[in-house]
């Protein structure tokens, strides 16, 4: 396990004589660790739901190598962390299902005149974890969640979005979901229910 000492104000300085090559490398004139080993050193220090959050924005940005996340956690050798990276990643679903979604309500807002740009993909605080948001407008604390029927259609799934809205509700966020035909067939209710809950423009077209 790495060890922890004081650093500068605000921030932890984590040390260990336990890296293969493979561990690290060199960005902008900077060594630093590997994704994959850094998922394993943040499986060590925050809660295995953060670690799903640190496995699902790795593959959006596109950084994330399973080969070698297998390589880091068979030399891992009980490390702390290594359950925790190890139940993310069987839990693990790539998240190009809902991209088509995605696209098609980014073009839905840009559209429409009255509704702002919101953050998209953006990780938001509820009361006791962290989530990942669709769609986020940070000033009126307003999340969207697109529902793609490949994710959205069991009795489990079902109450893990439950779960995870309320734990946002909670923390002072209001939540919309909206699936397929909100976004490609009731484009302007969807658009009205947005205003509505944003409190931008009129509420119905001209």
């Amino acid at each position: 396990m790495p060890r922890t000492s004081a650093g500068p104000a605000g921030i932890r300085v984590h040390r260990t004589r336990l890296l293969a090559p493979q561990d690290f490398t060199v960005l902008d004139g900077i060594p630093v660790t590997s994704v994959a080993r850094t998922l394993l050193d943040v499986g060590a220090v925050v809660r295995p739901s953060d670690v799903g959050v640190a496995i699902d924005r790795a593959e959006r940005l596109g950084l994330l190598d399973l080969d070698a996340v297998v390589d880091v956690l068979d030399r891992a050798n009980g490390r702390r962390g290594a359950r925790a990276l190890r139940r993310a990643i069987a839990a693990y679903r790539p998240s190009t299902q809902k991209s088509e979604l995605e696209r098609r309500f980014g073009l839905l807002l840009e559209d429409d005149p009255h509704t702002p740009g919101p953050f998209f993909n953006a990780l938001v605080d509820g009361e006791t974890g962290t989530h990942e948001v669709d769609a986020y407008w940070a000033a009126e604390r307003l999340a969207v969640q697109l529902d793609g029927f490949e994710f959205h259609r069991t009795r489990r799934d079902r109450e893990r979005d439950a779960a995870s809205d309320a734990d946002l509700e909670l923390a002072g966020n209001r939540v919309l979901r909206f699936t397929w035909d909100d976004v490609t067939v009731h484009g302007e209710r969807t658009l009205r229910r947005l205003r509505m809950a944003g409190g931008w423009g009129p509420r119905q077209s001209a």
